[in-house]
């Protein structure tokens, strides 16, 4: 564990708002009350050699003066950069936009960085110049109450993540995955190096930003599109982040989610896919996980836990057939289809619901 702790990178020199071998780039958006947590998170990293770029995505609450009065305990590194509001990924770009670090880090304004991310990252992404992106777990904890909700990310109940079992090279704890089919397993599976947990060399943007249209899903098509050319990860099975769960999370994990926020939420999941499907070039195996996966969101999240669930059955029936002519082979998928045509035609004799995905 010590062998990646990153001090030989700590700068002898205060960094400040212009310097530092990593920008940290924290987007947000009438979260006043999360920031204290969050810089005091980034304070307490035992590597320094950073400066923090805040995007304030137009807040209508006292996030400036909050920020004004916190900005001494970072010791003059924070910078701060007001926009117009325009979503979690514009906010993002223009985070990069301001960086000159030689890599990034994005920072969710309701989690909370473990001491050792930034050193552990960086000294993985120093040590190893043919790496492009480390990461680690994340362990789910619920806000209010502070409850462990999941040790870990990578072994949700105790079962190790597909990802897992892709080869790799595994130096001092850290694990460089060498596996031809790693952009398949993202595809399917998805490596869980979210944007929170992960250290990224700035050059991958080179070229690149998010879909400044994206409201959850574009990190996880980024990884993919970069995976696409050539991108190198590597990860530390340790946690490396404290991921809050809460009412007002942005992504699938916030509890109560409305109906439409699932809609909004995998419809968007379905344009990126096609997206990537036309932008692309992908082998074969890729190509066909990419269907697959298509197959599944518009089939059984989109039409089926999204449109059916909340009784747009014109909806869920469009989506079915998308799913279906994406990926036929789904034998679940297509009893269900028969079900749910039986279930809208006589509600009153087939009262039970349709089999779930196996």
């Amino acid at each position: 564990m010590d062998h990646y702790n990153a001090e030989n990178y700590n700068s002898m020199n205060v960094a400040t708002p212009e310097t530092g071998l990593v920008t940290v780039i924290l987007p947000t958006y009438n979260r006043a009350g999360f920031l204290s947590g969050a810089l005091d998170s980034i304070a307490r990293q035992t590597f320094t050699n950073w400066h923090l770029v805040v995007i304030d995505d137009g807040s209508t609450d006292n996030t400036r003066e909050v920020l004004e009065a916190l900005a001494g305990t970072l010791g003059g590194r924070l910078r701060y950069v007001y926009q117009e509001n325009g979503g979690a990924y514009a906010a993002r770009n223009r985070g990069l936009d301001e960086a000159t670090g030689r890599y990034v880090a994005f920072f969710d304004s309701d989690d909370l960085w473990l001491p050792h991310h930034l050193a552990r990252c960086v000294g993985a992404l120093e040590q190893h110049a043919d790496i492009d992106w480390a990461f680690g777990a994340c362990r789910l904890v619920d806000r209010a109450s502070g409850r462990t909700l999941e040790e870990s990310t990578f072994y949700p109940g105790g079962t190790p993540r597909p990802f897992l079992s892709l080869a790799a090279t595994s130096v001092d704890g850290l694990r460089i995955i060498t596996d031809a089919n790693v952009t398949e397993c993202q595809i399917l599976h998805g490596l869980y190096c979210g944007l929170q947990n992960s250290v990224m060399k700035r050059s991958l943007f080179d070229g690149r930003r998010f879909d400044a249209r994206s409201r959850v899903v574009d990190d996880e098509m980024f990884v993919i599109r970069v995976l696409s050319a050539g991108a190198r990860f590597a990860y530390f099975l340790e946690p490396h982040v404290l991921y809050q769960v809460h009412d007002d999370n942005s992504s699938g994990s916030a509890t109560g989610l409305s109906a439409d926020r699932h809609v909004a939420i995998f419809t968007e999941m379905t344009i990126g896919l096609e997206q990537l499907l036309a932008d692309l070039t992908l082998t074969r195996r890729e190509r066909r996980a990419l269907r697959q996966r298509l197959g599944r969101e518009y089939f059984w999240h989109l039409g089926y836990g999204a449109y059916w669930q909340a009784g747009r059955r014109a909806d869920a029936f469009q989506a079915f057939r998308k799913g279906l002519s994406a990926w036929p082979w789904q034998a679940a998928a297509w009893k269900t289809y028969v079900v749910c045509h039986l279930k809208a035609a006589w509600p009153e004799v087939l009262s039970s619901p349709p089999p779930k995905d196996r």
